[in-house]
């Protein structure tokens, strides 16, 4: 079912302007808006007492009308319809004075654009909605507002004061003194007094008085006003309100209850905090140690037992994390980063990470991305991947046969940013149409035996919605029972052609890592266990304090390369140990990289990880890749600690290596020539250093690729990735394996002597990881 088109009155008698402004809608969205135009005010007029209108876009010059009475005409019967006016370049005055009187907003025809048109008409359709809502809560509230003109002593207010006061109908205020003589007379004198006060110095007032009725019933009011100045710094008028505080009971119950809703959503904040983390620390070994022993040999029915419990955990996982990342938009602390990624790995990413749920229900997963879209852009990777994830999922739980495509269309560029258009379609049950208004909402559920089946919080389209419209976007959806649903939006990203994202995925080498000396300080037993297996599988050697002060004495004792830090702990918390390793210890212990393991998602804790001086942050469940990804960041480059020295017989010893610990010989061998990299790198160390990194980063995991292509017999693959082996040995000058990289290309060509690719990929990745240590020690040196 369509969404329905907001519907535009343009009253504008110059053709060049309205067709000007018909093509601005078309390029914003042909479908989203409907335009109808008329030359005159009263052919306005006529629209709005027949049709249905949005919003109306009004020229003040009109043959019928002109300057600011154009918009008071229109203004006084049709004050229901947000009105935007449009002026030329020199009625700037005449446009603030109509936003003064009532417009929603003013646009200067030579500074329009579709995004311009957009935004205002959005912005004027709340705006409006906002000042109804206003006036309805002012008649809960029993508030009413006024403004006097200093000048003409002219009084105006808002309906609901001539409420409080009881005027009959039609009768209203024309002047304040009209205001004062209609309180109660033991009070004139004060409010007379307070206001001419404020007149003479410009100080705010407030005057508690009464309005007497009769003798059986009284009003207490609160008057209170504020003079504005103008650029001179004269006063030239008093705004100001009234309350009704006849109940002063309801009043004073009212104010608690604003003090126990504060202190009831600090509980809640806190409440929130405490149970993520009570939650998520179990979590962390029951998921990890579920992976591991799902790599173990098993039979059939213990792998689905393991299985069972794999999915009954991520599921919890999911809803904590769905009711603590609605918390934490509520509260404001969601952050965005500007990480230079790919759409298509973001894509790539989400399918595999889907495909298994995808393919237990017999669905396919597609994807379609505009070759128009860079091919590296700058923006919130994570934030983006949730979000798709959210819909994808979405889909899933509600398709049971068919297709589910994911898609990205290039909208249009703006300076140095691109506008991309993101959507989900799958062929499922749909949406009826009187669900699509609320499917958004908070704890909304489809009523459906696929919901009940699949259950869920009823919040992940909820936070999809928060997340577009924190970043600037607004999500819509469009369905048709019994054929599927699309949902869609629009993000805009900074541009970044050519650029490999920070952000792509880490490959886990744990040769990078072994013989790292990590200081783990928790205290809870399970996750001792898992985090010491998850780390010695790296080849990391590990030691494990239970608390705060327990772990600083380990590092006064002995020197560590890192340490993994705890946040909630008995005797003394991860803060608390941060702050005296930082202050109380001195360098270089004080300098030791900390990486706090947090399960606590909310209220700005990994800010406070970040103040105290932790170097970086891992939520609980820990993510293995992300965790591996983090010890790298943080241990690449810097000096070992408690390293062994080398032997004197020529056996392989530990060494340091560019921050890396590896195995190698006395014996060495040079295969490593940089002379073409720092030709053609101008001699510049960073770019070389960046080179060596790039080629350390991506080598060993296009060896593997190439074992694994000999083993499936996939000969053209394999000659591509040794195509691309030797491009990267060139920049590092490995001469030494060239004529056998040449070899493999050739055979995997003509299939003939397949026999002596396994020899020749084993020669190629011993020269190529001894050459691992030379091009380490080199960027030590540059």
């Amino acid at each position: 079912m369509p969404i329905p088109k907001i519907h535009i009155l343009l009253i504008e008698d110059n053709l060049g302007d309205i067709r000007l402004i018909e093509e601005y809608f078309r390029e914003i969205d042909p479908w989203r808006y409907r335009l109808t135009f008329c030359e005159t005010l009263e052919e306005g007029k006529q629209i709005l007492r027949s049709e249905h209108i949005d919003a109306i876009l009004l020229d003040l010059g009109l043959p019928d009308s002109m300057g600011l009475a154009t918009f008071e005409r229109l203004n006084d019967e049709f004050s229901e319809f947000p009105i935007i006016v449009l002026t030329g370049m020199q009625d700037k005055e005449m446009g603030r004075k109509a936003v003064g009187i009532g417009a929603q907003d003013f646009l200067e025809k030579h500074d329009l654009s579709g995004q311009v048109l957009s935004r205002s008409i959005t912005y004027a359709i709340e705006r409006k909605q906002m000042f109804r809502n206003l006036e309805q809560a002012q008649e809960l509230a029993k508030v009413g507002n006024w403004r006097v003109d200093l000048e003409t002593n002219e009084f105006i207010s808002s309906p609901q004061l001539a409420k409080i006061f009881e005027l009959e109908p039609g009768r209203k205020f024309l002047t304040f003194e009209d205001y004062i003589l209609a309180s109660h007379v033991e009070d004139q004198k004060k409010i007379a007094v307070s206001f001419q006060q404020a007149v003479r110095d410009g100080s705010p007032f407030k005057v508690t008085h009464q309005i007497f009725f009769d003798e059986h019933r009284t009003k207490y009011i609160i008057l209170q006003g504020q003079v504005q100045l103008n650029q001179e710094g004269h006063a030239v008028s008093i705004v100001g309100t009234i309350q009704d505080i006849t109940d002063r009971k309801k009043v004073e119950d009212l104010e608690r209850e604003k003090e126990l809703a504060k202190k009831a959503a600090k509980l809640r904040q806190e409440f929130l905090a405490k149970t993520s983390h009570e939650i998520r620390t179990p979590l962390n070994p029951i998921l990890l140690l579920t992976d591991m022993l799902l790599e173990t040999p098993l039979n059939p029915n213990q792998r689905e037992y393991l299985s069972a419990i794999k999915t009954a955990g991520e599921t919890l996982l999911a809803v904590v994390n769905d009711i603590l990342d609605l918390s934490k938009i509520e509260a404001g602390k969601i952050d965005f980063s500007s990480d230079t990624f790919s759409i298509a790995r973001v894509f790539e990413s989400i399918l595999d990470m889907m495909e298994a749920s995808a393919l237990e229900k017999g669905i396919e997963l597609e994807r379609e991305i505009d070759g128009q879209i860079p091919e590296f852009v700058i923006g919130d990777t994570v934030r983006l991947t949730q979000i798709i994830l959210n819909l994808v999922g979405n889909a899933i739980k509600f398709t049971s046969q068919g297709t589910i495509t994911v898609g990205a269309t290039f909208k249009r560029r703006e300076v140095g940013r691109v506008i991309i258009e993101f959507d989900v379609k799958d062929t499922g049950i749909g949406i009826p149409h009187d669900k699509l208004k609320v499917i958004f909402d908070s704890f909304q559920q489809l009523d459906t035996e696929a919901n009940q089946r699949q259950g869920g919080t009823g919040l992940g389209l909820t936070i999809v919605r928060q997340l577009i419209r924190l970043q600037g976007g607004n999500v819509s959806v469009e369905s048709e029972v019994g054929k599927g649903s699309r949902f869609f939006f629009e993000l805009g990203f900074n541009t970044a052609e050519g650029e490999e994202g920070d952000a792509q995925t880490t490959q886990i080498n744990s040769t990078q890592l072994a013989g790292l000396n990590v200081l783990l300080i928790e205290d809870h037993p399970l996750n001792q266990v898992v985090t010491q297996k998850l780390l010695s599988d790296w080849g990391i050697e590990l030691d494990i304090a239970n608390n705060g002060r327990e772990g600083i004495e380990r590092l006064e004792e002995k020197g560590y390369d890192l340490v993994l830090m705890d946040v909630q702990m008995p005797v003394m918390n991860g803060y608390e140990a941060t702050r005296y390793i930082r202050k109380q210890m001195q360098p270089p212990k004080s300098d030791i990289p900390i990486i706090a393991l947090t399960a606590n998602a909310f209220s700005g804790s990994d800010d406070e990880c970040l103040q105290v001086g932790m170097d970086d942050y891992v939520s609980k469940p820990i993510e293995t890749r992300n965790l591996f990804s983090k010890i790298v960041q943080h241990t690449l480059g810097r000096p070992r600690q408690n390293l062994q020295t080398k032997s004197s017989n020529g056996s392989v010893v530990h060494s340091v290596q560019g921050g890396l610990m590896t195995e190698t010989s006395m014996e060495s061998t040079n295969y490593v020539n940089l002379s073409y990299l720092k030709e053609i790198s101008g001699g510049d160390g960073m770019i070389i250093r960046k080179t060596i990194q790039k080629f350390l980063e991506t080598t060993p995991a296009m060896l593997d690729t190439m074992d694994a292509q000999l083993a499936g017999q996939e000969y053209p693959d394999l000659g591509k990735t040794a195509h691309k082996l030797k491009s990267s040995v060139a920049f590092m000058g490995i001469d030494d394996i060239k004529d056998s990289i040449i070899r493999v290309e050739t055979i995997t060509k003509s299939r003939e002597n397949v026999g002596e690719l396994a020899g020749l990929l084993a020669r190629i990745r011993q020269v190529t990881e001894t050459s691992f240590s030379e091009l380490r020690g080199a960027m030590r040196a540059l």
